[in-house]
């Protein structure tokens, strides 16, 4: 426990000198605290004022970009005299000119409806499982299983097998047999297709494995089964850990007719396809983790159709022929698999809806200046909204404790200098002018006495109608995407970003000031922690040296009292006489 040494001693002198000890330190140590705490706020003022005049160059450079491609202005709107047979979009790539579209056809998918049935579960195959194999486009597919003979079975199997054909059971209310399969192939010339049915009386096909050593521990995949194997298992180990896990697998017990078995070689097996699979796909093999294990599959006995089955018939109305669109522009035959059109105008999407022959489509894309004038008027505001900024950086000081941003950089001539570029951003002469449009000036740009910048709109739309093809040039040197790598000429709007970036980025001149306002607040407050590591010196000093005044005191205190009380006493013995 902590000792109040001074009040312990009693008597002394009177006086408050513990109190004395603190005040005599505070005045020595509050006008060197004010001082160090003055340059800390400051500099921390600094560093908010520098974030801010970051954020102002920022807006800037959003509002050049704008207007630093060459697509920033080729916004377009369009008009269409046949709204009922195509339907058109513009991009910022769009030219303005005039086209003629005539439909000739437009695309459509392949539709065929099934023979009838009487119940959506009519078996079809006397229970048994059977196969369809598409052909589209000329391709043929893997074969579907049907695991279930019925017209839903049917339409289950073909939607899960994903092969772009799709099927569906409509119920067209005849009162014998109600129930047909339609069938709708992808769309364009390329999505015709065909089937076949097998009923599964052929042969199935059976399939050798043959397996390599593993060099690696890891997993292989089998059609889709997971087997492990362990560095150094000889051909033969990996076929029988590939047997054991195929012949638990659903791959294999979930279908009546497969099977998985030893082959006559120890390092083979044979794998025995049902029947019901017709055509059977090749065997899927994944050596992920690169054991070292490779697998090759032969057929070992080839697959043999069986008979059509006569229950069901896929094709039996042809409900709609596949073919591709084809629309003519500005006298040019043009196909595409979908009714979407795209770059065959430029900038201009295209979608037909219906055909139009002998009577083609006016297109009209006309220049949409509206958007470009707004630009240009935002990157004008943005550059008065930054003056404004820098005036209030600059400025006076607030009396508003909470305001962190007035006169934050009075005197800094960083600001200034920074203000002289950006004008000249503006005002400067276009590193990729034209005859008659030199720089943004040229444009109607102009500065009053007050620094405040305006653009007249009379000159503004004299400039984009009649040099527009300058004033794009002005801006973006024509280019898309510039790079803000190296030396080039990129504009106005460029050659700003590319000045601004270099200002704003982690190594610019104004991180740089940030940087050094932060390092000297943390120099004040180290000096801070000195001063108060001193000052707490200085109060033990203090302490201990009105510690011992006291003491002293009390002593001469008590020797006055008792001398006191002595001579008391010898006058009394002297009066009693």
């Amino acid at each position: 426990m902590a000792t109040d040494i001074i009040g312990a001693l009693g008597a002394g002198s009177g006086v408050d000198v513990k109190s004395l000890a603190k005040s005599l330190v505070e005045v020595e140590k509050a006008p060197r605290e004010n001082a160090i705490n003055i340059k800390i706020d400051d500099q921390e003022r600094r560093v908010a004022g520098y974030a801010a005049l970051m954020a102002a160059l920022e807006n800037v450079k959003t509002a050049f970009a704008k207007l630093n491609d060459l697509s920033d202005f080729n916004a377009g709107s369009v008009t269409n005299s046949q709204t009922g047979n195509l339907t058109v979009a513009t991009t910022s790539d769009a030219v303005p000119g005039r086209h003629t579209i005539e439909v000739n056809q437009i695309a459509k998918v392949q539709r065929n409806a099934s023979n009838e049935f009487a119940a959506t579960t009519t078996a079809l195959n006397s229970g048994n499982p059977f196969s369809v194999r598409l052909t589209v486009g000329g391709v043929a597919q893997d074969s579907i299983r049907v695991a279930t003979d019925t017209p839903q079975g049917i339409v289950d199997a073909i939607n899960a097998a994903d092969q772009a054909v799709t099927a569906q059971l409509v119920d067209t209310g005849d009162d014998t047999n109600p129930y047909t399969i339609t069938l709708s192939g992808p769309i364009g010339a390329d999505g015709a297709f065909s089937y076949a049915v097998d009923d599964a009386s052929g042969t199935a096909t059976s399939n050798t494995l043959t397996f390599a050593a593993a060099t690696a521990t890891g997993t292989i995949t089998v059609g889709g089964v997971a087997v492990s194997v362990t560095e150094g298992q000889t051909a033969s180990e990996v076929a029988e850990a590939a047997r054991v896990a195929l012949a638990a697998a659903d791959f294999i017990t979930g279908v009546s007719g497969r099977s998985i078995v030893s082959g006559a070689s120890t390092d083979t097996l044979t794998l025995q396809w049902a029947a019901s699979d017709g055509e059977s796909p090749a065997l899927t093999y994944v050596d992920s983790d690169t054991t070292g294990v490779g697998m090759t599959s032969a057929t070992a006995t080839s697959f043999v159709a069986g008979s059509t089955l006569a229950a069901v018939d896929l094709a039996s109305t042809s409900l709609q022929t596949a073919q591709d669109a084809q629309i003519t522009v500005d006298g040019l035959l043009i196909t595409r698999s979908s009714n979407a059109f795209d770059k065959v105008i430029p900038g201009v999407f295209i979608d037909v809806l219906a055909t139009n022959v002998g009577e083609p489509a006016d297109l009209k894309i006309t220049r949409d200046t509206a958007t470009i004038k707004e630009n240009l008027l935002a990157l004008v505001k943005s550059y008065n909204d930054a003056i404004s900024d820098f005036a209030v950086l600059t400025g006076a000081r607030s009396d508003d404790p909470e305001d962190l941003y007035s006169g934050s950089l009075s005197g800094d001539s960083t600001v200034r200098r920074i203000k002289s570029d950006l004008r000249a951003m503006f005002m400067d002469d276009s590193s990729t002018g034209g005859t008659s449009i030199q720089a943004f000036r040229n444009l109607g740009l102009d500065i009053d006495r007050t620094g405040v910048m305006s653009l007249d709109d009379d000159d503004l739309d004299a400039a984009l109608t009649g040099n527009f093809d300058e004033v794009v040039a002005a801006f973006s040197a024509g280019t898309n995407k510039q790079s803000q790598y190296g030396v080039a000429s990129r504009g106005i709007a460029g050659d700003a970003i590319y000045a601004i970036e270099a200002l704003i980025s982690s190594r610019g001149t104004i991180m740089a000031q940030s940087d050094g306002a932060e390092s000297r607040v943390a120099d004040y407050q180290d000096k801070l922690e000195a001063l108060n590591t001193r000052m707490e010196a200085l109060l033990a000093r203090y302490t201990k040296q009105f510690g011992i005044m006291e003491s002293v005191v009390g002593q001469s205190n008590a020797m006055r009292d008792s001398l006191s009380a002595t001579f008391d006493g010898m006058m009394a013995m002297y009066t009693n006489k």
